[in-house]
């Protein structure tokens, strides 16, 4: 799937030849793999010769080298010793008594005299422009307000810019980075204007999200991988990085759903809450369209293209539209975002999307990564990030799923499967979702699978859960941390009905993003729909022992994942059990 000579020059390819962006570069050295790459996809778009795609906007923006970086580190006299101290506290401190040099400060000056929106500062590591290591979550993004005097805003830009380069050797980062054997990293910087505006006292896009120009975890064989796949939300897109709910759509065809087309699963699934900035309060905040629907209709009469009304008559669910006349019946009903009409009233920005990704794709030479920001009125598309897409294991199609006979499946799966097998296991690892569902302290068992992660060493192991494994909302899943996850070498998601636990396509998140770096199988595994199987029995009555934790099992044996992306089939298999765990 990759092509190296393409590759080569998509790596070769310096923003400081190009007579556009040169003036927003400041300072010596590399920008980083964020900014080259974002700007690397801009000029491919622009010269693209296709009206629509040079039509795709980028942020007003400012890039520091990091040879900025370099000066400002040099500052520090006692910098190996802090780092040797590991004190995240201390090298932040150290950094934020550094002084930006003048002709960074003179830049950022002149870029912010005629910016009044809020802004974001990002990270742009060098080991960021990496085909397999994203770094995702592992440095520090952050927004300003972007609002007093000239030298108050000023201040405050290299105060985080100071703060992003501590991060370099902060234990998130320096654990990535030895994990994967990746070595010392240095730090550029990108400064631009937040996607979004001001509608009222709140600041926000329409619609934000990321996309991918290669769909790995498709749903049904009715979706075609190479057609690729957007996930976005209303609001912010940072919601669609975590995972929380999202709408997924394949460019194969739109109008499929993940979740299929039953209005029950459709609410169940559909994106709630938003995030904004508050421009009162100065902060970012999470909004819940329950409450704020009547609001939102004073910014967004078309509400109604995004969010739709759910309600019951007796037993049976439908959705309804959502506008000034909208009532909510006292019966069962809720507001939520499906973007049902989304596609039909923004045809331009399918279109649009399925000639940009792999235009991207076939001008780095490997599959393409993009976040972005849409505004459907205007049909204004703006792009915030561009990578390489790292599949790893997902590529489709080489895993074979063998003859089965005579031995023990335990859970089966029938779509949005990892490609690949896994044998041997000596451990698994298991939730209980009927203790799970009534835990008063969820992250209690969050920390209880850490703690089994940590006494295994350096035995690998399988982890069954319910709902989604990962997710900053303990109601959908359990809300273990990634790095609590080093030595699991397969996730089996349960998707319990009966108390709420329903995994979700969150290809795109942060969460999957390491799964593919570190080529960890997954299944998401339905209860009680055709071609899944859960046994509950052998989970009952198969010998274990308790965790730190009475929801959390373990069994020891050895077992076996075999998974075949290309029929989307996974089957969990339990070989041996050993009594006495």
């Amino acid at each position: 799937m990759q092509d190296q000579e393409t590759l080569n020059r998509y790596f070769a390819w310096d923003p400081r030849e190009d007579p556009e962006f040169s003036p927003w570069l400041v300072g010596e050295g590399p920008i980083g793999g964020k900014g080259r790459s974002l700007l690397f996809a801009i000029r491919k778009l622009r010269a693209s010769g296709d009206e629509n795609l040079a039509s795709v906007r980028i942020a007003p923006s400012r890039f520091l080298g990091v040879g900025v970086f370099r000066e400002v580190a040099a500052q520090i006299p006692n910098l190996a010793e802090l780092r040797r101290k590991e004190d995240p506290e201390a090298l932040e401190s150290a950094f934020l008594q550094t002084v930006l040099p003048g002709y960074v400060r003179e830049a950022l000056r002149e870029y912010l005299e005629g910016m009044t929106d809020p802004v974001v500062v990002r990270s742009s590591s060098i080991l960021e422009d990496s085909i397999k290591h994203s770094f995702a979550g592992k440095y520090l993004s952050t927004f300003l307000l972007n609002q007093g005097t000239l030298e108050e805003r000023l201040q405050a830009v290299c105060e985080q810019i100071q703060r992003i380069y501590s991060r370099i050797y902060f234990p998130t980062a320096l654990s990535y980075r030895a994990k994967h054997g990746l070595g010392e990293d240095e730090m550029g910087i990108i400064v631009m204007r937040m996607a979004g505006r001001w509608r009222g006292r709140t600041y926000y896009p329409t619609t934000g999200g990321v996309g991918y120009s290669r769909n790995m975890r498709r749903w049904t064989t009715r979706v075609r991988m190479e057609d690729g796949i957007l996930r976005f939300v209303f609001g912010l897109g940072t919601m669609s990085t975590k995972r929380g709910y999202a709408r997924n759509f394949s460019l194969t065809n739109p109008m499929l759903r993940p979740e299929g087309p039953n209005p029950y699963k459709v609410m169940k699934h559909a994106q709630e809450r938003y995030q904004v900035i508050d421009g009162q309060r100065g902060e970012l905040v999470t909004l819940d369209v329950k409450q704020t629907w009547r609001d939102l209709l004073t910014q967004h009469p078309d509400l109604g293209i995004y969010a739709q009304l759910y309600q019951t008559d007796g037993d049976e669910g439908y959705f309804s539209s959502v506008d000034y006349s909208t009532v909510l019946p006292e019966r069962f009903a809720k507001i939520c975002f499906t973007f049902e009409d989304f596609p039909r009233r923004c045809k331009p920005f399918f279109t649009r999307m399925k000639a940009l990704l792999p235009l991207l794709e076939q001008s780095m030479g490997v599959p393409a990564d993009i976040e972005y920001a849409y505004e459907p009125r205007e049909d204004e598309l703006e792009l915030l990030q561009c990578r390489p897409l790292w599949i790893g294991g997902s590529a489709a199609g080489g895993a074979r799923i063998p003859d089965l006979s005579g031995r023990r499946t335990i859970l089966r799966a029938d779509r949005m499967v990892t490609d690949g097998v896994l044998e041997n296991v000596p451990v698994l690892v298991y939730v209980d979702h009927r203790i799970y569902s009534v835990e008063p302290d969820f992250h209690a068992v969050a920390r209880a699978i850490g703690l089994v992660n940590q006494t295994l060493g350096d035995q690998r192991y399988v982890l069954v859960a319910p709902g989604r494994v990962g997710s900053s909302n303990p109601e959908l899943g359990v809300p273990v941390q990634y790095n609590e996850l080093t030595q699991c070498a397969c996730i089996v998601e349960l998707g319990i009905p009966r108390s709420g636990h329903m995994p979700e396509l969150s290809y795109g998140t942060h969460f999957f993003a390491d799964l593919e770096t570190d080529n960890v199988l997954y299944m998401p595994v339905y209860e009680g729909e055709r071609h899944n199987l859960y046994d509950e029995t052998w989970f009952d009555e198969a010998p274990y022992a308790e965790g730190p934790h009475p929801a959390v099992r373990i069994y020891r044996g050895s077992f076996s994942a075999y998974m075949d992306g290309g029929e989307n089939t996974g089957v969990l298999v339990a070989d041996r059990v050993e009594t006495g765990c």
